[in-house]
């Protein structure tokens, strides 16, 4: 039986540096690049309003409690690193990206480039996770591409919408793709000006996204507009017009 974990630093012992650090994310927003640093501030940081217990007495009660292991940890370091790859192959693709053309596309009667540039966004999914289907037991947090629809407007834009596949696909994020370019929901350091685009252009919106999410109570995919299911089938690589497959891909 083992004895009860007393510090930070003897969890990151047991964890080892890189999956210490990818589990201290669930546990403070303040994780630094090296391990030294993230013990001093989760020690010195409140984990409720309360201030009732630190980060750092959160996660090791946690440990203590086998609600935190080395193998969850190291699963949270699998998920992060997938999360990093997803978001390297998808600038690789927005890199070529012509936003104005995107948006013209969008807005036409002619989306055969939006088409093409959501099928290239799903393909740099499908290499990073291999797949385009997504077990809710085998994941967390997930970014997928996604086609947005204003609910006001009915106007139309690509994105990637972040979804917590633990709590039956919950939207979490939405990046949208502007003619100004990349901009995420919320973001305090985004320009005011494109927060603005976003509100008055899209919000509220709806989105469907290009993958298969196993447990998803959120979207309906089953109510899907014509001019959306048109997009989704290209980005799957079927022809626009085509009904969308969301059968499991075994």
């Amino acid at each position: 039986m083992k004895g009860k974990m007393k510090t930070l630093h003897g969890l990151y012992k047991a964890l080892g540096r890189d999956a210490f650090l990818a589990a201290a994310k669930v546990y403070s927003n303040h994780v630094q690049n090296t391990v030294e640093a993230t013990l001093s501030v989760m020690e010195s940081t409140w984990y409720d309003n309360a201030q009732t217990i630190t980060e750092a007495e959160k996660m090791i009660a946690d440990y203590n409690k086998g609600h935190l292991t080395r193998e969850s940890a190291e699963d949270m370091l699998r998920q992060e690193k997938l999360a990093e790859t997803f978001v390297n192959n998808t600038n690789s693709v927005l890199r070529k990206v012509s936003f104005e053309q995107l948006e013209s596309s969008l807005q036409s009667a002619d989306k055969s480039y939006a088409g093409e540039v959501l099928k290239e966004m799903h393909n740099a999914f499908v290499k990073t996770y291999g797949a385009d289907y997504l077990d809710d037991s085998e994941y967390e947090f997930v970014s997928i591409p996604a086609v947005i629809r204003s609910r006001n407007t009915g106007k139309l834009c690509l994105g990637i919408v972040t979804l917590d596949l633990e709590s039956s696909g919950e939207h979490w994020g939405t990046d949208f793709l502007t003619p100004y370019g990349v901009v995420t929901q919320g973001d305090p350091d985004a320009d005011a000006s494109l927060l603005e685009y976003i509100r008055d252009n899209f919000t509220p919106y709806d989105y469907w996204y290009t993958a298969y999410v196993e447990g998803d109570i959120h979207v309906n995919f089953d109510d899907i507009p014509e001019d959306v299911a048109d997009l989704i089938s290209a980005g799957n690589g079927e022809q626009q017009g085509e009904e969308p497959d969301y059968a499991m891909k075994m």
